[in-house]
């Protein structure tokens, strides 16, 4: 199955967020891969791998080098897959207020989320508006089932018997 249309990251708009994904082993890769099937061709986000064989330092560079290729002036968010990784611990030595914000648990809503809000609002803004998505992807599907469910949703049990 072919990809979408390609979605451009424009130079003409003005200051559009740059992301990087940091995560172990090849999770980043393979979630730009996702939402690039969804989406097409993404400029301005890129990933950076570690395993146990990375060295820090190595690392600090190869992320300092991302940053570089994605900022466009209006800063950059990196993702992490897991809070209090190695991955983790590296991005927050990145942390610079209104420039450079950290987003933990990764997942594609968020990905997806940062693609289509990138060139809306401040830094700040984007990475509430990213996180919100996050957390609202993730759900028990029982719950989704249940009247009042942990979510309080129960949109498909409302469905099933005819909005009761």
């Amino acid at each position: 199955m072919a990809a979408p249309p390609r979605v451009p990251f424009p130079d003409d708009l003005p200051n559009p967020v740059g992301a990087v994904i940091l995560a172990h082993s090849l999770i980043g890769k393979e979630l730009m891969a996702a939402a690039e099937y969804l989406v097409g061709p993404m400029d301005g986000i890129t990933s950076v791998s570690t395993d146990q064989q990375t060295d820090a330092r190595e690392a600090r560079r190869m992320i300092s080098e991302a940053i570089q290729k994605v900022d466009r002036g209006a800063g950059v968010l990196l993702f992490v897959d897991l809070f209090g990784g190695v991955p983790c611990h590296l991005a927050f030595s990145f942390l610079q207020e209104g420039k450079i914000e950290v987003l933990t648990g990764v997942n594609l809503p968020m990905i997806l989320t940062f693609w289509n809000r990138r060139k809306k609002g401040s830094l700040r803004e984007l990475a509430t508006s990213v996180q919100l998505s996050g957390t609202r992807s993730i759900a028990v599907a029982g719950d989704l089932w249940e009247k009042e469910g942990a979510t309080g949703r129960g949109f498909a049990k409302k469905a099933r018997h005819g909005g009761e």
